[in-house]
């Protein structure tokens, strides 16, 4: 009778399977095989609450069995019960410390509730026990991305297209994590995968109208979430996530008060916001828009909060007595240092790099773009390939910045060709055209480039301090560590202050090549302003450069907060708007007055 009452339940068929297992434990009350089987077959007629109190009888006659504790959390969680399911899978790991079935369940748990850092480890002691397992795998990529440990998010995502291609599910979740990766042309296979293989699955849908979104394709995310029924995203648990979208997409557009209902129905979700800290400032930047700069503020306050409170969880050590987010600044070269440096052989200019540096939220994103619409130029989405040359001159026994002097020419040769390899392995830019590489926070390794690349153009984007701090304070970062400096407007405001008084020091001792470019020139004049920066990398000025929202559009994916922006025709949008936020900004103005003046902004 067990036997027919499993094959019954195999065949799909539960509601005989009860009969018969109803049969056994009329005569034998203790059955305990005969039990499972009961309780399996009535969670298959979504007869929950009865499936629970089998599941928990069975937890009562055999506690020391992991399996059984596994089964009451699994159907627990089914039930929508996530606290007393984590409790049951803690049981099961208890008695089975190797469970994957747990720690993969406690590891989905954790990452719904967005304990980032705890997800990461149950799901990589989840994957060593399953190795082969594509769910696992998939969610602790996630995981490791949402903890900013990019090392081992790369690591395990090796030969994805062998390990991911079969499996709908894994594919739309892996399609998501390698959009957020800045990976947008594997991202599309993967979900362009997922819809040939299930067409019209409301989860596949909807992963890729977001896609559309995030890579600029308005017009066909808002066309493809117009065909998923409410209904059926209601059914499937999606929802909430359709909404985030609606919102996004409604930004976007002339329907501004709309995006800000939207968003305010999502913030009340203490949970939700919990998963996406991002949502109170994205409410915030149509507050703003809206001209309501103290709901604007309202909101960046709260949010910031709570991502503080998310990141001392996530990453103590940040916020532990003596950290400091800038420490790679802390050790200035002196001149006497430089002079003493080994002569090396030093590629020429047009052999170099051009680098984009400045505070984030400079304008870079809109420089990165114009060169990039030259013909001769290509860049590559914001890569800190300069700090994994940092790293790999650590591995080769020198200290930096002191041990910059002690290189010789076979060394520089092999950091030049470790990031040359970086930018050939992971970013794929075309090696016929000239480099540029834009990451505002190469600012902060002005020796390490000098060296490597001493006649490189660098250009430093400059916007008036108030409205990059503001405009940093506005934004939700990855970095643990860039997150912690923007706690508050004032640190942030002292951040800026720091990375310029290096830069400025620095620049006076090394003498790189740097034009200085002011994002509201660029605004008020782009023309002047893309011909002098044609000259100054000494290449003839092309028209594109002027017209670059265009090239951005055709790049789809722009791995920057401004991915929204440069789509855009350039505009004034940007420009003095601290200043209707200035009664917040009166404390940063101190700080930063001496930068405000170097570049002749007005207070």
């Amino acid at each position: 009778m067990l036997q027919r009452a499993f094959e019954a339940y195999q065949s799909g068929n539960p509601k005989q399977a009860e009969t018969l297992c109803r049969e056994i434990l009329a005569t034998r009350p203790e059955d305990q095989v005969a039990m499972l089987f009961l309780a399996m077959s009535l969670d298959a007629q979504h007869r929950t609450i009865e499936a629970i109190q089998l599941f928990e009888r069975l937890t009562v006659l055999s506690p020391e069995q992991a399996e059984n504790w596994a089964n009451l959390g699994t159907v627990l969680r089914a039930a929508g019960q996530a606290d007393k399911a984590e409790q049951a899978f803690r049981s099961a790991l208890e008695r089975d410390g190797a469970d994957a079935n747990s720690l993969f369940n406690l590891g989905s748990l954790s990452f719904d509730k967005g304990n980032y850092g705890e997800a990461r480890r149950f799901l990589l002691r989840a994957l060593e026990t399953a190795p082969d397992d594509a769910a696992i795998r998939v969610l602790a990529i996630a995981a490791c991305f949402e903890c900013a440990d990019f090392e081992q998010t790369d690591q395990l995502l090796v030969d994805w297209e062998r390990w991911a291609t079969g499996n709908v599910e894994v594919l739309t979740d892996l399609g998501w994590t390698l959009t957020r990766l800045t990976r947008a042309e594997e991202a599309g296979r993967a979900l362009e995968l997922a819809a040939q293989m299930m067409p019209n699955n409301t989860r596949v849908d909807l992963r890729r109208a977001a896609f559309y979104e995030r890579t600029n394709r308005v017009a066909e995310s808002r066309a493809l979430l117009k065909q998923i029924p409410q209904e059926a995203l209601d059914r499937v648990g999606l929802g909430t996530d359709a909404t985030i979208l609606r919102a996004d997409l409604a930004a976007r557009g002339d329907d501004l008060e709309g995006a800000r209902h939207l968003y305010e129905k999502l913030v009340v979700d203490a949970d939700l916001v919990r998963r996406d800290p991002q949502l109170p400032s994205q409410l915030a930047r149509v507050c703003d828009r809206l001209g309501d700069p103290a709901s604007a503020m309202m909101w960046l306050v709260h949010g910031r909060a709570l991502h503080l409170a998310q990141l001392r969880e996530r990453a103590p050590q940040i916020f532990e007595e003596g950290a400091d987010p800038l420490r790679i600044i802390r050790q200035p070269l002196s001149a006497e240092q430089v002079a003493a440096w080994k002569p090396v052989t030093a590629p020429s200019a047009e052999e170099s790099p051009i680098f984009v540096v400045g505070f984030p939220r400079s304008g870079t994103t809109m420089l990165e773009t114009m060169l990039d619409a030259h013909p001769q130029l290509a860049s590559m989405d914001e890569r800190a390939f300069i700090q994994d040359v940092v790293d790999e001159m650590h591995k080769m026994g020198f200290a930096y910045p002191d041990g910059l002097g002690e290189l010789d020419d076979a060394q520089c040769a092999h950091l030049r060709a470790t990031y040359a390899n970086l930018v050939r392995t992971q970013a794929r830019v075309d090696p016929t055209l000239r480099l540029v590489d834009k990451n505002p926070l190469n600012i902060m390794r002005l020796p390490l480039i000098v060296r490597l690349f001493p006649k490189a153009k660098i250009i430093l984007a400059l916007r008036h301090p108030c409205d990059v701090v503001l405009s940093n304070f506005m934004q939700t970062f990855r970095a643990p560590a860039y997150i912690a400096m923007c706690a508050t407007i004032e640190s942030t405001a002292q951040g800026y202050a720091d990375t310029f008084d290096f830069w400025i020091d620095q620049a006076g001792v090394l003498s790189p090549d740097v034009l200085e470019l002011r994002y509201e020139d660029v605004v008020d004049d782009i023309d002047a302003q893309s011909r002098r920066i044609a000259d100054f990398i000494g290449i003839d000025w092309d028209e594109r450069m002027v017209n670059f929202h265009e090239r951005a559009k055709d790049r789809g994916f722009i791995g920057t907060p401004s991915y929204q922006q440069v789509v855009e025709p350039i505009n004034r949008r940007g420009v003095a708007r601290w200043e209707k936020y200035r009664e917040y900004l009166e404390p940063a103005i101190p700080i930063l007055r001496r930068h405000i003046e170097r570049w002749n902004y007005p207070v």
